[in-house]
């Protein structure tokens, strides 16, 4: 039976157990003999035997391979003694016997017999298990007494028996002998935790409720607490080191694919939406067809022909990024112009309650933390800012959409009855962005932040649900605080569960720093968020400087009387000038973006992320 190697997937057991070996032989062998041994794997797909082999025909570049299904009784136990004949370092034995003993522990006992055998009660259970590793590993049994004894006691000497340093038996002989050394001392001291928590518990004199609650929240008591696998851990830390590898864009484009994957928009939907896109001979015609800023549409959702449905499968499908709406106030409209009375939408934008903390407009406003409660609601978020393509890349879409952001203002402040005097957004990616070098939009600076990588939602929805169950006011506190809504909740959520599972924080967070722009709609904006003033005064835009003095403003307008007047002649120039040019070098684009729910583009992500260098999870390197 033929199966794709890009089909199969390496069992996560197998790379935490053996290091990486020497190909070279193997390679050797397959190119003058071919396959000679099937890979073994289960009905699942998943390798049992034959990671290498697996390994050495991704290097030749095969496509396919051979494979048998077998039904282990227990996988873990079956890949060990598939590797019996393997050649492996001790490091790899060991490995082998702790992976071994968790399983065989299940035949030998649990629960009394086992406390038994940690007590020096019931010995022959420990003797027993001793005995069955060997077997299993095809050792003698007094190998594998001394390879534990030497982990167990010193184990940097492991390495020096596998660099040929030292054998085996005289590793063990100075373990032996330094155990004799001390074995007075140790006697006579007892033990210093024994120390520490008796100390602690007659000082705090905590409820047997109160212990067990602190040790629940300790890894890796939470495994018993909780009665989750250890498997279950290793899999979250082997997604995390799958995302971790990632830069800014293969992370964005990687949570892009996994939302695909969970959209259930029928085909009628997807339809739908796409037909609202212009096509690049609609967006020529309408560019050069001398149209006014009122020939352009915005409309708000749930307010106009454009319910919360349509706007969300286009949010899906022509945005690159993940959408990941957060708490409090917002609103979304589109932008569009007409071709025979049907909409054709140019762009998606919407608003949200502003960041909570952010450093660098904190900074430059210069606010106090009183003048934060009083006045941070007059400044919204540009959560949304994505224009459709092909008009984003041919022609400065994305800067249009940006300045188009501020027609949005005005429902805002008549559905939340809040005065809005500045709009504040972050880069998609990096410090440059399309919010670059418009003259109306500051940059502060940059975000600073670290942030918690974000599984895919299959497993960041099962670790959700065992925080609920497991730690209820744990986890509505990560919602909410005294009432208050939290600013990143679903970052609390990932802090807790992390912590809960003993895995380290640092080791998976991203600190990609984002560009932080901010738009000024009154030139006294600033005084008014620091509670200096309460009259706010326009800005001035006449002594802008005129590029197209023949230029239509609308309405019969013949001069510029606001910033719209003023962003919208500067748009239109470099627009055109754009697309000039990149027809002239044949960069232009004519394809809609249209990310679709299809394993036809599930692939495409996936073949990208591979050109790139990022491996599936559990894939061998």
């Amino acid at each position: 039976m033929k199966v794709k190697l890009k089909d199969l997937t390496p069992h996560l057991t197998n790379s935490r157990i053996y290091s990486p070996t020497d190909l070279s032989d193997l390679v050797v062998s397959l190119e003058s003999h071919g396959q000679l041994e099937p890979i073994s794997i289960t009905k699942q797909k998943t390798i049992i035997s034959g990671h290498r082999r697996l390994e050495a025909m991704i290097h030749l570049g095969w496509f396919s391979c051979e494979v048998r299904i077998v039904n282990p009784k227990n996988e873990v136990v079956a890949l060990i003694e598939h590797n019996n004949q393997r050649q492996k370092t001790h490091a790899d034995i060991l490995n082998e016997m702790k992976y071994l003993e968790r399983e065989l522990k299940q035949e030998i006992g649990r629960g009394r017999y086992a406390a038994r055998a940690r007590s020096g009660k019931g010995k022959h259970e420990s003797l027993r298990l001793t005995l069955a590793l060997a077997n299993k590993l095809g050792l003698k049994e007094t190998q594998v007494k001394k390879l534990r004894t030497i982990a167990k006691d010193q184990p940097k000497l492991i390495d020096k028996i596998d660099q040929g340093k030292i054998t085996l038996n005289k590793a063990y002989n100075l373990v032996i002998e330094k155990r004799a050394k001390t074995v007075a001392k140790t006697q006579l001291v007892v033990d210093e935790f024994e120390i520490q928590l008796g100390k602690l518990l007659r000082e705090h004199q905590p409820s047997v409720e109160k212990v067990e609650d602190v040790l629940k929240k300790i890894w890796p008591y939470t495994l018993t607490y909780t009665d989750v696998s250890e498997e279950r851990r290793d899999e979250l830390i082997a997604h995390l080191e799958y995302l971790k590898q990632m830069d800014s864009y293969e992370y964005t484009l990687a949570q892009k694919q996994d939302e695909l994957l969970h959209s259930d928009f029928s085909k009628q939907e997807l339809r739908k939406a796409k037909s609202y896109l212009p096509t690049i001979k609609q967006l020529e015609k309408f560019m050069s067809s001398g149209f006014t800023k009122d020939d352009i549409e915005l409309l708000v959702v749930g307010d106009s022909e454009v319910d919360r449905k349509l706007w969300n499968v286009l949010r899906l499908c022509i945005h690159n990024m993940e959408h990941d709406d957060g708490p409090g106030r917002r609103m979304s409209a589109v932008v569009g112009f007409r071709v025979n009375q049907k909409l054709k939408i140019l762009g998606l934008i919407s608003f949200q309650s502003p960041s909570r903390v952010l450093k660098v407009r904190d900074e430059y406003i210069g606010w106090s933390v009183e003048n934060m409660k009083q006045h941070r609601e007059h400044i919204v978020n540009l959560h949304v800012c994505v224009s459709s393509q092909p008009f984003g890349h041919n022609f400065l879409g994305g800067k249009f959409l940006t300045m188009m952001a501020i027609e949005l203002v005005k429902p805002w402040e008549k559905k939340y009855k809040t005065k809005i005097v500045a709009i504040e957004t972050t880069a998609l990616h990096g410090e440059f962005s399309q919010y670059s070098s418009i003259k109306w939009w500051r940059k502060l600076g940059s975000t600073e932040g670290k942030i918690l990588l974000r599984p895919f939602r299959e497993i960041r929805s099962f670790w959700r649900t065992w925080l609920r169950e497991n730690y209820q006011d744990v986890y509505d506190h990560c919602l909410t605080t005294d009432g208050t809504v939290q600013s990143s909740p679903l970052q609390n959520v990932l802090k807790n569960i992390y912590t809960f599972m003993g895995i380290k924080l640092s080791d998976y967070q991203h600190g990609i720093r984002r560009g932080v722009f901010f738009c000024e709609l009154y030139s006294n904006t600033v005084e008014f968020l620091t509670g200096k003033t309460k009259r706010l005064t326009p800005l001035d835009v006449s002594k802008e400087k005129t590029t197209n003095t023949l230029f239509n403003y609308g309405k019969g307008k013949t001069k510029r009387e606001n910033i719209n007047d003023v962003w919208f002649e500067w748009w239109f120039k470099k627009a055109t000038n754009r697309y000039e040019v990149l027809v002239e070098e044949k960069r232009s684009e004519e394809k809609t973006l249209f990310h679709q729910p299809t394993e036809e583009h599930y692939q495409k992500i996936e073949s990208w992320l591979r050109s790139r260098g990022v491996k599936k999870p559990f894939q061998l390197q």
